[in-house]
């Protein structure tokens, strides 16, 4: 099921998808909050290759990563049966947060839709903030070498 999860090239992740038909409007568009839905499935498929496993810190700890701000820069809509890829970098790594950009571009043409700058915090559920842990940190910035 590994390959479900995309590839790790470099210091980027790649997930490929293809635009559903729930995914447009009438006339084939991708509706602008789908791209938001295609950068989550981008991040989760990340993490799960590089063996971080959210469930279990959120069962076993109460804890996990939560996004705390998003910008969204739409710059090509995206049409119906179009390839897709959600590429997933790690741009900065501090003590509890987590920054990320996220380009979702045409698989075939390579141009832009939407550019993604996300900031993601590790948290324990009703009680806030806290420092990343040591093993996560370690991965992320293993990546980013």
């Amino acid at each position: 099921m590994a390959e479900l999860n995309g590839r790790i090239q470099g210091d980027h992740h790649l997930y490929p998808l293809i635009v559903q038909y729930e995914d447009t409007d009438a006339g084939g568009v991708v509706y602008h909050s789908n791209y938001l839905n295609y950068a989550e499935r981008g991040r989760s498929a990340f993490l799960r290759c590089l063996e971080i496993d959210l469930n279990e810190h959120l069962v076993k700890e109460r804890k996990t990563i939560l996004i705390s701000r998003i910008e969204v820069d739409y710059l090509n809509p995206a049409h119906l049966n179009q390839f897709i890829m959600v590429e997933t970098r790690i741009c900065d790594v501090g003590k509890v947060k987590l920054n990320l950009e996220q380009i979702i571009r045409n698989q075939e043409a390579g141009h832009i839709f939407a550019r993604l700058q996300v900031q993601a915090v590790w948290v324990e559920l009703d009680k806030g903030a806290r420092r990343l842990p040591e093993f996560m940190v370690q991965k992320f910035k293993d990546i980013m070498v």
